[in-house]
């Protein structure tokens, strides 16, 4: 009896240990944000029966989730810090965060409007080989074998995931330049927020994100959804109340404070492949609640895209870490 009690009480300081790791507690964040984004076609794919458009989807969507941090923030007046007194430097750092954030959803509305959604999922979800490369200009990162066979493997995933669709469309210069766009934006939000503005807590800088991005979704809402009638066609449908909603809280308020946490502590390039989760589990949920059809190719490349993350974890030599001071303050 009294080895096995000093077995488990040496498992749980194991565990103790394990996640009071920075790496993990990171790796935990950003594979919840990828599993919380991943609910958000489905998501959509409810609303949209109910004759909403994808851009009030996103609109109401980042006002929900704005809402909701912006009440937390009032409730804990200490979980934020006045922008004011952000050093110059950290100030241009957070607005360039909020355009990137922000511009992501307009790119990517314009890239739908040009090819079939995976052919932009396709060109979109090469972000982390732009988020590795960026980081290894700027000096954070250093390419090495391990990680860029991760990152091959994690590309490769990507496209068993989508090939099926892929094969059945067709690319347009503009459609393909739009979903670039968007892989820029999103790998420079990544970029910018690994140690651009830490003195912001991820709560109060994902409310600015959301509540920027909703302005930008509400003008093209305005000029897209109006005139086709589908602004507020939806707003009888509790079903799309709550689609919508639940993605506000889970897949816009939640999921980016907590892939704002996590890229705070785990750097860009391994977030960035962590993130390749997200189409994975979207594919498989859309399976269980929308009855689309699951293929072996996808069910492999969620497979590759797994061992390209595991691959992508291991601690690159000469990779520049943030200060201790400013990395735990998020």
């Amino acid at each position: 009896m009294a080895k096995l009690q000093a077995r488990g009480w040496s498992l749980s300081r194991t565990l103790r240990t394990s996640l009071a790791s920075p790496t993990l507690r990171g790796a935990v964040l950003v594979v919840a944000a990828a599993l919380a984004f991943s609910t958000l076609g489905s998501l959509a794919g409810i609303a949209y029966r109910a004759g909403m458009g994808s851009a009030t989807f996103v609109t109401v969507r980042a006002v929900v989730g704005a809402g909701l941090l912006a009440v937390l923030l009032a409730w804990h007046p200490a979980s934020h810090v006045p922008l004011r007194g952000l050093p110059p430097r950290e100030k241009v750092l957070l607005g360039a965060a909020m355009i990137a954030n922000a511009t992501l959803n307009l790119a990517l509305f314009a890239a739908y409007g040009q090819m079939a959604v995976a052919l932009v999922l396709a060109v979109y979800f090469t972000y982390p080989m732009l988020v590795a490369t960026a980081s290894v200009l700027i000096g954070r990162e250093r390419f090495t074998a391990t990680r860029s066979a991760g990152l091959a493997l994690a590309l490769c995933g990507v496209a068993l995931v989508l090939w099926d669709q892929v094969g059945q469309a067709s690319l347009t210069p503009v459609g393909v330049a739009w979903a670039l766009a968007a892989a820029g934006c999103q790998a420079g939000y990544l970029v910018v927020s690994r140690a651009g503005y830490t003195r912001v807590p991820a709560e109060q800088a994902t409310a600015l994100m959301l509540g920027g991005g909703a302005l930008l979704a509400a003008l093209v809402a305005l000029l897209t959804d109006l005139p086709s009638g589908r602004l507020l066609a939806w707003s009888g449908d509790s079903g799309a109340w709550l689609a919508v909603i639940v993605a506000g809280v889970l897949g816009a308020a939640a999921a980016k404070t907590w892939l704002l946490r996590g890229v705070r502590l785990l750097g860009g390039t391994r977030t960035a492949v962590l993130m390749l989760l997200e189409p994975v589990a979207g594919a498989l949920l859309a399976f269980a609640v929308l009855g689309q059809h699951l293929t072996l190719l996808q069910a492999a490349g969620g497979l590759v895209i797994l061992g390209a993350a595991l691959l992508v974890q291991r601690p690159a030599p000469g990779r520049t870490r943030v200060p201790p001071a400013q990395a735990t303050t998020s």
